[in-house]
C-alpha cells in the first residue's frame, strides 16, 4: 500500500537497478537468459513518501510520453524511406527511370503485372550459369578453418558480399564434388531460411563457394548483375510465392532458371543502377541519423527516469526542461 505501483515501474528501468540486475542475469541457452524471481525481490530501492511517488510518476508520465513519440514518429520515418526505397527500385526495374515517358504492357504475372513495352523480358537459365553448394560436416575439423570463403543464406543481407562468417579448407573443396568456387560477380539467392532470408540477394566480390541452401548465377549475357540484384530485392514478396515443399516451403534453383527478368539495353541499365545507388547511399545516409536520434532520445528517457526516482531534481520545477531540444 505505501508504493505507487507505476513509481515502482520506473524504478526498475532506472539504470542501477538495471545494473544490478544485468549482473545476477543468468543463460539458460545461447538465445535466451533470465533473473531469478528472487533477485527481483530482494532488490532494494530508495521510498520517498506516497505523494511525492505519485508527483514523480506524473511528471514521468507525461515526458516519456512526449519522448515516445518521437521515437515513434521518427521510428515511421525510417519505415517510410525503406518503403520510397523499394517502390523506388521496383519502377525502375520494371518501367524505367522516374521522369520517362514509357508505353506498359501487361504480364500474367500477380507481383509483377505491367513492363516497359520497350523491353526485352531475360530468362535466368538463358543468362546465367547457376550452380549451388553443400555443407561439410561441421564435426569434421578438417574442412573448416582454411582461407576460401563459405557462403550460407546469413551472408547475404541484400548487399555486397566482401566476407563470409565461416571458411573452408581445400580439403573440403576436394572431397565435396557439390562445392564450387563461383567468381567475384556473380548473384547469389538464399533459397530458403528463416524469417525474412529466404529470397535476399547478395553480389559476390570475392570469389566463394556457397552452401545448399544459396544459388549462385553468373551471368553471360548483357543482363547486368547489379540490375539483376535491384530486380530480385523488388520483387522478392513475389519471387517467394513460388517457393515448395511441405511444411516450409523453399526456393529451388530450377525455380529462379525459370524466372523472367524483364531488362532494356545494357547502357540503360547502367543507368538505372548508377540511379539506385545513389538514391540508396542518401537514403542510408538519412536513415543513420534518424538511428542517431533515436538513441539520443532513448539515453535521454532512462537519464530522465533514473534522476527522476533517485531525487537527483525536484520534478515539480523540472517538468518539460530540454525536451523539446
Amino acid at each position: 500500500p505505501s508504493i505507487d505501483p507505476r513509481f515502482l515501474a520506473y524504478t526498475l528501468q532506472s539504470d542501477s537497478v538495471r545494473q544490478e540486475l544485468d549482473s545476477k542475469v543468468q543463460s539458460v541457452t545461447r538465445s535466451h537468459q533470465r533473473v531469478n524471481p528472487e533477485d527481483i525481490t530482494h532488490l532494494s530501492i530508495r521510498l520517498p513518501d506516497k505523494a511525492t511517488q505519485r508527483r514523480i510518476a506524473d511528471f514521468l508520465d507525461a515526458e516519456t510520453s512526449r519522448i515516445d513519440q518521437l521515437i515513434g514518429a521518427s521510428l515511421c520515418q525510417t519505415q517510410l524511406l525503406d518503403e520510397h526505397l523499394h517502390e523506388t527500385i521496383r519502377s525502375c526495374t520494371t518501367l524505367g527511370l522516374p521522369g520517362r515517358e514509357y508505353h506498359s504492357a501487361s504480364t500474367s504475372i500477380d507481383w509483377m503485372p505491367i513492363i516497359n513495352a520497350t523491353w526485352r523480358l531475360h530468362k535466368v537459365a538463358h543468362n546465367f550459369i547457376s550452380g549451388s553448394g553443400t555443407t561439410p560436416p561441421s564435426a569434421n575439423e578438417n574442412y573448416y578453418g582454411g582461407d576460401i570463403p563459405w557462403v550460407n543464406s546469413a551472408d547475404v543481407v541484400d548487399s555486397e558480399i566482401w566476407s563470409t562468417s565461416r571458411k573452408i579448407t581445400q580439403n573440403a573443396l576436394r572431397d565435396f564434388a557439390a562445392l564450387k568456387v563461383h567468381p567475384a560477380g556473380s548473384l547469389v539467392i538464399a533459397l530458403y531460411g528463416q524469417g525474412n532470408t529466404k529470397g535476399r540477394v547478395g553480389i559476390l566480390r570475392i570469389d566463394a563457394t556457397v552452401n545448399q541452401a544459396c544459388c549462385a548465377l553468373l551471368p553471360i549475357s548483357n543482363l547486368s548483375t547489379e540490375y539483376s540484384f535491384y530486380w530480385f530485392r523488388a520483387h522478392k514478396s513475389g519471387v517467394i510465392t513460388l517457393a515448395q515443399g511441405a511444411g516450409q516451403p523453399n526456393l529451388s534453383q530450377q525455380l529462379i532458371q525459370q524466372l523472367y527478368i524483364p531488362a532494356p539495353t545494357p547502357q540503360e541499365q547502367n543507368k538505372i543502377v548508377d540511379y539506385l545507388d545513389k538514391m540508396e547511399r542518401q537514403i542510408k545516409s538519412q536513415t543513420h541519423l534518424i538511428e542517431k536520434r533515436i538513441s539520443l532520445l532513448e539515453e535521454r528517457r532512462r537519464a530522465l527516469i533514473t534522476a527522476a526516482v533517485t531525487g537527483e531534481f525536484d520534478v515539480s520545477t523540472a517538468s518539460g526542461r530540454g525536451i523539446e531540444d
